[in-house]
């Protein structure tokens, strides 16, 4: 199950294996992460009064997600649907038809994934099977049996206003004489074309199930219904998006299929809604940005312009959005800083209008037809994700009744917003403090979060309050390059990584230090993905941390360039490696594990195609041969999401890896703080005679450091 890359196989001991209880040396609240819950899709009935959202189970239940309908008025929360086989992931995309007789879901409980209807009188979900025959059109029907063809996996759906339609996005399923191919080991794969399985767009009879296949040129991503449900607007992508985005935008008339390009749509278009007067999508920042940054832009199809409505927006906004009832405004989720908050904003004018939410962060929105009732999911530092119920937007709202999202027991520690300043910028921060005796000062753990567009917000975190049970104060930063406070400052990092990012994160640790009973010789730093390479960039940086934690690094921008499934991002920070020898070597953490010195944990997903295995193996092969302390533990059969929600203490299908890997890492960080030597550490292999020469200093810090780093 957990293979230790350095020194062979890792027992975990026969009660850890077994299930049976917390061993003794388990670090507080860790085994209990198990029972942990997450919160997902909000769905609201079209009457306004039932809200059904999909919650995954905690990893001791198998972390598969299901359709729980909450509960109001003092009655409980109901669980709708069940995937009852370890292979089966659960349900999601849960939606309600538009006549509120039935819910609608997503679930793979065979070969392939398919669109379930679940009636809410009663009775078994209807599942509706899509095949591709050899010859002809799509065959398709609810419960169909014995079809011809290949079954093609539903990806995404959408249903029409009046009920008649459902789009559906289905990808090609895996063809028989590929599969006896592959049975008779003639398996070659000539990537860029063996491999490619078109995601097509179908138009499904609501009633009967038959289906029918939009022509498009590319890849289907997106589609959303008119209100007079006679046209949609459809977003297609090409199969490989590693030299930019192509998006392309597209209306479907749905009676005849006739398709037509949307002219002037840019191609990082996403997110396209029907308005008033035309239609809003979002897109890529006007800006220089990374990709992602996006804007809302509105145009007008009868004059054929097209309008910016949020350049300059001290905030990112999000891909969660309503567009108002009459078509001149969108409600939208909007990050601002450590918040997330609901936006009105009037597509005329661009004018936004703030609306109260429940919790500092909102995180989810939806709401009936009609708009008399609108559902949103939302956290804070003393709330777990929840779902509120609210008649209108702005008011507190009902808290509707869901299970537990966490163990009893759980601490609620409240945060800290900070701020410094630091080479010009303004920077954001958390601070999670545990109960000290007077006096005392506590350890510090310095989190840094993923990206580098990355954001930490306000809201309950199971990972600090993970580590504030352990006794340490817990730092969250923003540094520049994060989202949440423009295009200007997210972007303030261009070929700049591990540089002014890195003295914005020492700059906060200065200010706690100053200002909080914070212990100085007491401290680690950790992160995932970005976060981890931060990691990287602090090794050999500064001995001012006894332990550095790196879960997924990028090490070495060379070999992570050509390997990782899409450079395209990368490339926008420091642009081609072999064009930009020099920004691409000074940008890797590589470049200074020659004057590694402090011990690193690097955690790894053997399947991890964004930051692959390599990264890790290379950092901690170097590292072994200047003579610097380092573990390396891998994981069989995580990528680099599911690992990364190991790391943050959520749910995962993996019964076991996220207790190791949080029980390595926090005793990993235990050991630094006590003065020992890391566990497992092999003994020294000879070394050459250069090898023995004393190490070279630290170097002096480049210009705009943060003295004494």
């Amino acid at each position: 199950m957990i293979r230790n890359v350095q020194w062979g196989a890792v027992a975990l001991g026969a009660a850890l294996l077994a299930g049976q209880g917390v061993r003794a040396a388990e670090p507080p609240l860790n085994d209990s992460v198990r029972q942990v819950r997450d919160l997902r899709d909000v769905a609201i009935s079209p009457d306004g009064t039932q809200v059904a959202a999909v919650v995954v189970a905690s990893t001791a239940e198998g972390a598969q997600s299901h359709v729980w309908l909450l509960g109001r008025d003092g009655k409980a929360a109901r669980q709708m649907t069940a995937s009852t086989q370890d292979d089966q992931p659960g349900e999601r995309d849960v939606a309600w038809s538009k006549d509120g007789a039935s819910l609608l879901f997503l679930a793979k409980r065979g070969k392939a994934a398919r669109l379930y209807r679940l009636p809410m009188a009663g009775g078994e979900a209807a599942s509706l099977v899509l095949t591709r025959p050899a010859k002809g059109p799509a065959v398709a029907g609810w419960d169909l049996k014995d079809a011809d063809g290949i079954e093609a996996p539903v990806t995404a759906y959408e249903i029409a206003p009046d009920d008649r339609w459902i789009a559906v996005i289905a990808t090609d399923g895996e063809t028989a004489a590929r599969a006896g191919e592959v049975k008779s080991k003639d398996d070659a794969v000539r990537v860029g074309r063996d491999d490619l399985k078109k995601a097509r767009l179908y138009l499904v009879d609501a009633a009967s199930g038959a289906a029918r296949e939009i022509d498009l040129p590319d890849n289907a991503e997106e589609a959303r219904w008119n209100a007079a449900s006679d046209e949609l607007l459809v977003v297609t992508a090409p199969d490989d998006d590693d030299l930019g985005p192509a998006q392309r935008l597209w209306r479907v008339k749905a009676a005849s299929g006739a398709v037509s390009e949307v002219a002037g749509a840019p191609r990082s278009v996403r997110r396209a809604a029907w308005t008033a007067d035309g239609i809003a999508y979002l897109a890529q920042c006007e800006e220089d940005a990374p990709p992602g940054c996006a804007e809302l832009f509105a145009r007008n199809l009868t004059t054929q312009t097209t309008r910016g409505l949020t350049r300059g927006l001290k905030g990112s906004l999000t891909d969660s959005y309503v567009v108002e009832k009459g078509g001149g405004a969108l409600v939208m989720l909007i990050m601002t800083g450590v918040d997330q908050k609901l936006a009105r904003i009037d597509l005329a004018s661009g004018a936004i209008t703030w609306v109260a939410g429940p919790q500092p962060v909102v995180g989810g929105l939806a709401t009936n037809p009609a708009q008399t009732a609108w559902a949103m999911g939302a956290s804070g530092p003393g709330q777990p994700p929840a779902v509120y119920l609210a008649a209108k937007l702005g008011e507190a709202g009902v808290k509707l009744s869901a299970p537990a999202m966490l163990p009893a027991g759980w601490p609620l520690t409240p945060s800290t917003r900070l701020s410094w300043t630091n080479a010009g910028l303004k920077i954001e921060g958390l601070l999670y403090q545990p109960t000290l005796p007077a006096g005392a000062k506590a350890p510090l753990v310095v989190v840094v979060h993923g990206g580098p567009s990355g954001v930490f917000q306000d809201r309950y975190s199971n990972l600090a309050n993970l580590l504030v049970a352990q006794g340490w104060a817990v730092l969250a930063t923003n540094p520049r390059g994060s989202q949440g406070y423009g295009a200007a400052f997210e972007a303030a990092n261009k070929n700049d990584l591990g540089g002014a990012d890195y003295t914005d994160i020492m700059a906060g640790v200065d200010t706690v230090i100053a200002k909080y009973a914070i212990d100085p010789a007491k401290m680690a730093l950790i992160g995932y993905s970005y976060g981890g390479e931060m990691a990287g960039f602090v090794e050999g940086r500064t001995d001012r941390f006894k332990a550095l934690v790196s879960g997924a690094p990028v090490i070495d921008q060379f070999s992570e360039y050509g390997t990782e499934d899409s450079s395209f991002y990368d490339r926008w920070y420091f642009g081609k490696p072999w064009e930009r020898f020099a920004d691409a070597w000074r940008q890797s953490p590589l470049a200074r594990v020659g004057h590694a010195r402090t011990p690193l944990l690097l955690l790894q997903g053997e399947d991890d195609p964004t930051d692959p295995l390599g990264q890790s193996q290379e950092m901690r092969r170097a590292m072994l041969q200047v003579g610097a302390p380092v573990v390396l533990v891998t994981y069989p059969r995580e990528t680099h999401r599911t690992l990364g929600a190991a790391f943050s203490a959520q749910p995962t299908r993996e019964p076991w890896h996220g207790a190791d890997l949080r029980r390595r890492m926090i005793g990993f960080i235990a050991d630094a703080f006590a003065g020992k030597p890391p566990t497992e550490q092999p003994s020294p292999s000879p070394a050459s005679a250069a090898e023995k020469a004393p190490k070279a200093p630290i170097p002096p810090p480049r210009s705009g450091e943060v003295a004494g780093v």
